[in-house]
């Protein structure tokens, strides 16, 4: 394996310029300024490996003084750009590519994106158990769950979380389950003594600057990322002369996936979360929808998005599904996740739908369901009782699930309509 890799490292170098192999022989790119660089980024990979897009990122911010290295630490262990990948790579070999990064004493921020953000935290903690000055870090739309919280559950974060204590930015998509949980991962960075910037960036779902079917927004935005980039570079300066040094962990870092919960693909499961939550929306005329009046009916609570895929993959399947049990005491209230009146609207003249949208424009409920990945469904009975959740999309026609439903209704329907 160590010739291997140090064949792919002598071949990258020669197909990519400005690569280089360290000591490890680490496949690595470097974007280097024409004067002396202001500051360095190393910027790791995240699940989906390096992408041409963060290529022209670091182009431009060479062009700006900045020196970029990009690792490509899957190719060096031959591994494929998967969530579960991740958990492969040696946080020795991150090790050695900060030390190789700081060696000269310049300004050192790290970057990373989606579940890339565990590989920076959990090597910058272990980086940092001598005090560290002039270092940083960047999160772009960070997933730092140990792995997607089934619905009702709350969150387990990478414990490193709590005990970073180094100057961080968030740059946040607004279009993103990650956007309603910001204020509660900002909370635990501070806890852990971490100075932190966060910025929305309205309009965009996360890994907005590589989607291939990027929206004219998401395009435009991506075209914003280096500027973005160097006011975060600009504001974590302010920080780093401070010598920061993480504590040790008050437990063991868990190797837990991160890319899949147990419900996921697997269709309805029993939902072990608090009961008892309460829903009181507006539907897109006004008309408030309170969860206690709809007692005495079966009724699925689903969280979406229109830019969400498997959402939009599964409502018709909820359409045929109320169709099938017209008449019957059943009810979907579909509960759209903070997007514009007028998006909605538009979304559902192509999308007919036969039940009622429900508007959460402050995310309210999406925290207090603890929801974590869109789509997310709850199954409840007709005593009010949360029965099923899953989270992804599903065929809520489908044979089982059909059945599972006509076992929850009761034999009469409610006299009052809600």
């Amino acid at each position: 394996m160590p010739r291997l890799r140090h064949i792919l490292a002598l071949l990258l170098a020669l197909w990519l310029p400005g690569a280089l192999a360290l000591e490890a022989d680490y496949p690595l790119e470097r974007f280097t300024p024409a004067g002396t660089p202001l500051a360095r980024l190393l910027w790791l990979p995240s699940e989906h490996g390096v992408q041409p897009a963060e290529r022209v990122v670091a182009r431009a911010l060479a062009r700006r003084g900045i020196e970029v290295w990009l690792p490509d630490l899957f190719a060096a262990h031959f591994l494929p750009p998967l969530p579960s990948s991740l958990g492969q790579i040696p946080l020795d070999d991150v090790l050695e590519l900060l030390r190789a990064a700081s060696a000269d004493g310049r300004p050192l921020v790290v970057l990373s994106a989606d579940q890339g953000a565990r590989l920076a935290v959990q090597a910058l903690h272990r980086y940092t158990q001598q005090p560290r000055r002039r270092l940083g870090l960047i999160l772009l739309n960070p997933n730092l769950y140990t792995r997607t919280p089934e619905p009702g559950q709350p969150a387990r974060y990478w414990p490193e979380t709590e005990t970073l204590n180094l100057p961080v930015f968030i740059l946040q998509a607004e279009l993103s389950p990650w956007r309603w949980r910001l204020a509660e991962l900002t909370e635990r960075l501070r806890r852990g003594g971490s100075p932190v910037y966060t910025w929305l960036l309205r309009g965009v779902r996360d890994r907005y600057y590589f989607r291939p079917d990027a929206l004219p927004a998401e395009r435009a935005e991506a075209r914003r990322l280096p500027q973005r980039l160097l006011t975060a570079l600009y504001l974590l300066g302010f920080h780093m002369d401070r010598a920061y040094h993480s504590p040790p962990l008050r437990g063991t870092s868990q190797a837990a996936a991160t890319d899949s919960a147990p419900g996921r693909g697997r269709g309805l499961q029993p939902y072990h979360g608090p009961q008892g939550l309460a829903l009181d929306l507006p539907d897109l005329t006004g008309r408030r929808h309170r969860l206690r009046d709809y007692r005495g009916r079966v009724v699925l609570v689903n969280f979406w998005a229109s830019w969400c895929p498997p959402c939009v993959h599964e409502i018709p399947s909820m359409v045929r599904l109320k169709r099938q049990l017209a008449g019957r005491p059943f009810e979907i209230l579909a509960v759209n996740l903070g997007e514009p009146r007028a998006a909605i609207e538009a979304f559902l003249r192509d999308h007919p739908v036969n039940f009622p949208v429900l508007l959460d424009e402050a995310g309210r409920a999406v925290r207090e369901w603890r929801v974590f990945a869109y789509p997310s469904s709850y199954l409840i009975d007709a005593d009010g009782r949360i029965r099923y959740a899953l989270f992804g999309g599903h065929e809520w026609d489908e044979p089982d699930t059909l059945r599972r439903i006509r076992a929850l209704l009761p034999d009469r329907a409610p006299t009052a309509q809600p």
